[in-house]
């Protein structure tokens, strides 16, 4: 074990770091997750399942020995004794076949759709992650810049000490400072480390490895889709659900579910319908000719009171609980959208006030308090104080660019939009 800003970390987490974008990471998630690849396994079995669904039963071959004469079990004495051979075949006449392979293949539809929805989810949880990586990282820069002022605060406060211009207290104090700034660094640290584990089992990596994000200007290089200052006002509400409508694939899923519980209600009303069964008999018999016999039967429904009219009345609650999923959906994707929107603008408007005003600020609150400070016109804790709300609101600016991203995010998953291209064969347009 090694230590790193006071944090034991694993030695795996000291090799050379592995540089990333944003949309790198998507891709390796997208190739690399272990989720999305049993997801796409589930999708190949759900197609191997609109084939069967719709096949004709199994043909019954029967072998008979027929009427052979006791006690000899003699072939001969009687011409209707014969070796029989008889095929038997099922054949649904009320179209029930058709409409199983119409209910698997929306069965099939809504696998694909519920993985696509899986994909954009992990895309979602990756640049979650990301960007909690960009704020501790930010975090710990400024915290950085922030232990260095405090040393120099040590050094100041020392150097009038000795001077007699300032009492032992601001010394102890201005160190105090440092320790705890160490403290704080060592807690952002551990918070980082978290995050980087988090982020490397979505990419389907060693937790340990170790993750460093490309450097930029902001979020320039982190894929260009969010600019320090440049947040662009999002779209309305309204466009925002109506994207959703025709986009998300978890509501798409939920549709097709629709049309399959249609297809397999009309399916179970038309069991009522009897079957048609026809069967060919060929005979051999020793010492005469052979026979050859054709037969036809239905199935008669005597016992539909408790068969087939609760299984039509299954189907028909399995096919409304369908529609109110949709419509629950729906519902749930407006709210989660308002409350996304509402994020990205809050976190927009508060990067534009922090880096605008408050931390320019600060800046110069904190430059003034600390040329007071030499001259003896303010104490110390005013240094200290102007030096943690400086860094206080360094902090909560890069907060709010990572809640912004994180709230775009947000957006796209429920709109599904993609943040960069599909992978070959993940079937999303």
């Amino acid at each position: 074990m090694v230590a790193l800003s006071g944090v034991a970390l694993p030695v795996a987490a000291q090799q050379p770091a592995d540089t990333l974008d944003l949309a790198q990471a998507i891709a390796i998630a997208r190739a690399q997750n272990p989720r999305i690849a049993a997801a796409s396994a589930g999708v190949r079995a759900a197609g191997a399942r609109i084939g069967p669904a719709g096949a004709l039963a199994d043909p019954t071959v029967t072998l008979g020995a027929m009427n052979y004469m006791l006690p000899a079990l003699s072939p001969r004495g009687d011409p209707m004794t014969m070796n029989q051979l008889t095929v038997m075949q099922m054949l649904p006449i009320n179209g029930t076949l058709r409409l199983r392979r119409s209910a698997a293949r929306s069965d099939s539809a809504g696998t694909a759709l519920r993985r696509d929805a899986l994909a954009l989810d992990v895309e979602h949880e990756v640049r979650t992650r990301y960007w909690e990586l960009y704020h501790t990282d930010r975090a710990l820069e400024t915290m950085g810049t922030t232990l260095g002022a405090l040393r120099d605060l040590v050094g100041i406060a020392t150097a009038m000490y000795a001077v007699g211009s300032t009492s032992q207290a601001d010394v102890v104090r201005a160190q105090l400072a440092v320790t705890r700034m160490q403290q704080d660094i060592a807690d952002m640290a551990l918070q980082r480390f978290t995050a980087a584990a988090a982020l490397n089992g979505l990419l389907g990596r060693d937790p340990e490895a170790r993750i460093a994000l490309r450097p930029g200007v902001a979020h320039e290089m982190h894929g260009g889709e969010v600019m320090a200052l440049e947040m662009p006002p999002l779209p309305p509400t309204d466009s925002l659900v109506a994207w959703a409508d025709t986009g998300n694939r978890e509501l798409a899923a939920l549709r097709t579910g629709v049309s399959a519980a249609r297809a397999n209600e009309e399916a179970a009303r038309r069991m009522l319908i009897p079957d048609l069964t026809v069967g060919l008999s060929y005979g051999q018999r020793t010492g005469s000719n052979d026979v050859v016999s054709a037969m036809f039967g239905i199935s008669v429904p005597v016992f539909a009171r408790s068969r087939q009219l609760r299984m039509r009345d299954e189907s028909r609650a399995m096919r409304e609980m369908a529609e109110d999923e949709v419509a629950a959906m729906r519902l749930s994707v407006r709210t989660e959208l308002v409350t996304a929107r509402a994020g990205a603008e809050t976190a927009r408007h508060q990067v534009a006030i922090y880096t605008g005003t408050l931390v320019p600020q600060a800046e110069a609150a904190y430059e003034a308090s600390l040329a007071a400070y030499r001259v003896g016109r303010v104490d110390f804790m005013a240094v200290l104080d102007a030096q943690m709300a400086l860094l206080m609101y360094e902090h909560d600016a890069h907060r709010f660019e990572s809640m912004y991203g994180t709230a775009i995010a947000d957006i796209d998953r429920l709109t599904g939009r993609l943040y960069v291209a599909p992978m070959p064969g993940m079937g999303m347009e």
